[in-house]
């Protein structure tokens, strides 16, 4: 059924309903009239509100005269508790009836005016008179007037009650004669209405029977109009307009249907635009995108794919996922966890290049949502990190690696000695670790440069490396010592074979630079469990062990001992005892006199450091010197012997004994920085004349810094301080650099003096050192003199001077005052001391 034959229907319907309604109009304004005149003559007088108006005004009468009454009675009877409470009651019942008095009078103030008539005026007024004389008879009462009084006002109070009600009954009459004259317009208003009625039922009811058929037929004319315009959207025609000629409801639905067109369009656009947009990123995107079926065939790529991985999209799409992976079966696994989790899938993985290269990425992946909760694909970037693993490679390579040499470094090899330990303990095995370092490589570096030893140390690794198995651990501890852990090792003698060939292939010389190099290796080798049961006491161990092979002359290998154990416990209780000695000055000094051979006169004497500990007892200077070396020591107790030399000097110059001292010096604590300030500070302090101190230096110590040294002792012969070279012959010596140390003595070591009496090629050796140090103009002096056969070959070969047990031992100060005094008095003549 057509829309505008309904609308027809709907309106006859509507028409019936208004009939219907009129005829039930009728009717029922016929019985409202009716209704009205029954409730105007038996309900409306009994609602005025003058009812309430009069209640109000006698309640306050009755209050008033009850209240006259009850203080009466306390006047006659007294005031009983009763009585009080009976009367403040009564005040608080008055001043309710006052106030709902004033309320109603004010009321009808407001209601009954009518006119000019001034009866409210009047009601007003009266209701006030009667208000006042109540207060004043009242008042009258609690003064306890006189009975005339009292009489009086009752009389006035009486009298405005008669004139309030007259007035309200007034008001009452003329209200009611009102509201009759309202009613009976009423009735004709009701009449009049119900003509009326009939009348415009009438036109009602053809008018709308005319304007249902117009307007059922518009409705369905623009009805079809949007039926048509939604079919057409619905099509795909996003141009479509309904017209717009009219403003009613269908009018509104146009309206919003040429808007929902018009946003429809505008979303299609800015879809498009979207999807351009979203897919210009992901064309541009770094990362690789690839969208996955449940399968593993790839669906789609972005261009990032192609050139991460080389191929173009129509060689990736259609291709199997897992089959990109260096291992599918790891593919295949990253695929189901996808699939089988919920949120994001992080894998790092190794991929294949269209040139088969590797690469290393990192996969995320995640499910896509698709209408319905449908998951059939997901999404995969791909971040290539190959780069990164690369240096994640060389920093790793940096941190348990020798750059130099490639071999494993201190770090990485501690961790293979704990690896080792912890296999060793599980299996009851036996393992060995070779501690080794090069013999003369300093030299290496010192004649032919830091490059030449860099290069050195690669070929060494390079020979030592084709001896050694694939489960050794060869690793560069700094410098030039390494160290080899051999695991599994049945026996010690494995260990010593493996030394031995290191030793041989080290002996082998290397070309560097064109040259042949000529080294060795001293080895130091520890064994598990005899050796300690620890890392650390294994290392300490193997470089004792090391060490004592170095200090055996080298080219060789030495087995951890107990005794070398012990040795180092000693030299590490010396060197604690000493710093202790240093602290609290218990280094004390022996002097040994310096004589003219020729002449037999004092001329110098030498300060020798001497040392008494309570638990080592007396500690010899070969001992404790080499400790104080190492250990830097030396810079302090150089400083103290410097210190308490020069002052024991100067105590003999004002005694009168102009004698030089002679202080060792060691060429660790020359090269300190302020060496030379403390020479001269310690001289000024003191108060010594520098030419009165001579620094003995040996000569095998100023050639391992000749360089360095030449400028500081130009410095001190500037400054007057004499030089002289101790042990000389036993090094190795550059005339050259012996000209321009700017000496002033050497010093024949005592091994030629002992072989001087023996062995004629010493004698010649002695002549030979003293024609060298004449011909520079140096004073030649012998030490270790002990006997007369010794002094007569010294005075044949010219030697200037001697120093030996054969004048005197070395004594403490205060002996060296009596020998001194003896000398001085019966030394031959001669000139001032000096060299």
């Amino acid at each position: 059924m057509q829309l505008w034959l309904k609308l027809l229907l709907s309106y006859l319907a509507i028409i019936c309903a208004t009939v219907l309604i009129s005829i039930g109009g009728i009717s029922g304004a016929q019985n409202v009239r009716d209704s009205f005149h029954k409730v105007n003559k038996e309900v409306i007088p009994h609602l005025l509100v003058l009812k309430d108006l009069r209640y109000a005004g006698l309640r306050i009468v009755s209050s008033s005269m009850e209240y006259a009454f009850i203080s009466s009675m306390q006047a006659a009877g007294g005031e009983g508790k009763e009585a009080v409470e009976a009367k403040e009651e009564e005040v608080r019942l008055l001043a309710q009836g006052r106030a709902s008095f004033l309320s109603s009078l004010a009321l009808c103030g407001r209601i009954l005016v009518h006119g000019t008539d001034g009866n409210p005026d009047e009601m007003q007024r009266n209701g006030q008179a009667l208000l006042k004389a109540s207060r004043d008879y009242l008042a009258v009462v609690d003064a306890r007037g006189s009975a005339s009084e009292l009489i009086g006002s009752k009389e006035a109070f009486e009298k405005a009650e008669n004139a309030f009600l007259k007035s309200v009954n007034v008001a009452h009459d003329r209200e009611m004669a009102d509201l009759d004259r309202h009613v009976s317009a009423t009735f004709k208003s009701v009449s009049n209405a119900i003509a009326s009625a009939v009348v415009l039922s009438v036109i009602a009811l053809g008018a709308a029977l005319l304007l249902s058929v117009a307007i059922s037929y518009n409705v369905s004319r623009r009805i079809r109009t949007l039926k048509d315009a939604a079919a057409a959207v619905a099509a795909g025609d996003r141009n479509v307009v309904v017209p717009v000629t009219e403003r009613d409801e269908i009018t509104a639905v146009s309206v919003s249907f040429n808007t929902m067109v018009q946003r429809l369009r505008a979303f299609e656009e800015e879809l498009d635009s979207a999807n351009s947009y979203l897919d210009s990123i992901i064309a541009t995107m770094p990362e690789a995108l690839t969208v996955v079926s449940r399968d593993g065939v790839i669906l789609d790529v972005n261009r990032a794919t192609e050139e991460v991985f080389g191929f173009a999209k129509r060689d990736l799409v259609g291709r199997d996922f897992a089959g990109l992976f260096v291992e599918p079966a790891q593919g295949g696994d990253f695929i189901s966890a996808v699939l089988r989790q919920e949120g994001l899938v992080e894998r790092e993985a190794s991929l294949l290049t269209e040139d088969g290269r590797a690469i290393h990425v990192n996969l995320s992946a995640t499910m896509l949502e698709l209408k319905e909760g449908k998951r059939d694909r997901f999404l995969c970037l791909s971040h290539d990190i190959t780069q990164r693993k690369q240096a994640e490679r060389e920093v790793h390579n940096l941190a348990y690696f020798d750059q130099l040499t490639g071999l494993a470094n201190r770090t990485l090899f501690y961790d293979r000695c704990s690896q080792a330990l912890a296999r060793a303990r599980r299996n009851g095995e036996m393992f060995a670790i070779l501690f080794f370092d090069l013999d003369h490589f300093k030299d290496v570096n010192d004649t032919m440069g830091h490059q030449a030893g860099d290069q050195l140390l690669q070929l060494v690794v390079r020979r030592f490396q084709g001896i050694l198995r694939a489960s050794d651990t060869f690793a560069r501890l700094g410098g030039d010592e390494f160290a080899v852990l051999c695991c599994q090792v049945p026996e010690p003698d494995g260990a010593s074979k493996l030394a031995q060939k290191l030793l041989t292939l080290a002996k082998q010389p290397f070309d560097v630079d064109n040259r042949q190099v000529y080294t060795g290796a001293s080895i130091g080798i520890v064994l598990f469990p005899e050796d300690g049961g620890d890392i650390q006491t294994l290392l300490k161990h193997g470089d004792l062990a090391m060490y004592a092979a170095k200090s055996a002359g080298g080219n060789r290998y030495q087995f951890f001992s107990k005794g070398l154990n012990q040795k180092a416990q000693e030299r590490a209780s010396i060197e604690t005892a000493l710093r202790d000695a240093l602290r609290n000055d218990r280094l004390t000094l022996h002097y040994q006199p310096q004589l003219h051979l020729g002449e037999g006169r004092v001329i110098a004497l030498e300060a020798l450091a001497r040392w008494h500990d309570e638990g080592l007892g007396t500690v010899p200077p070969a001992t404790f010197i080499p400790i104080a070396e190492q250990t830097g020591l030396i810079h302090e107790l150089g400083a103290s012997v410097l210190r308490k030399a020069c002052v024991q000097c100067k105590k003999w110059h004002d005694k009168g004994y102009p004698v030089i001292i002679s202080v060792n010096v060691s060429i660790k604590q020359m090269m300190q920085e302020g060496f030379s300030e403390m020479v001269v500070g310690t001289l000024l302090e003191v108060g010594l004349e520098p030419r009165y101190l001579d620094l003995e230096l040996t000569e095998s110590m100023l050639m391992e810094k000749a360089a360095e040294s030449v400028a500081l002792l130009r410095m001190f012969k500037s400054l007057g301080v004499q030089i002289s070279i101790d042990d000389f012959g036993t090094g190795y010596s550059s005339l050259s650099y012996l000209k321009n140390f700017s000496v002033d003595r050497i010093k024949i070591d005592q091994s030629f003096v002992r072989d001087i009496t023996v062995r004629d090629d010493a004698v010649g050796i002695v002549k030979a050192i003293v024609a060298i140090g004449h011909s520079m103009g140096l004073k030649v002096i012998a030490e270790g003199v002990e006997t007369q056969e010794e002094e007569q070959k010294l005075l044949t070969c010219r030697c200037d001077q001697v120093q030996g047990y054969l004048y005197a031992k070395p004594m403490p100060s205060a002996e060296v005052d009596a020998y001194l005094a003896d000398a001085f008095v019966t030394a031959r003549a001669g000139g001032e001391p000096g060299l």
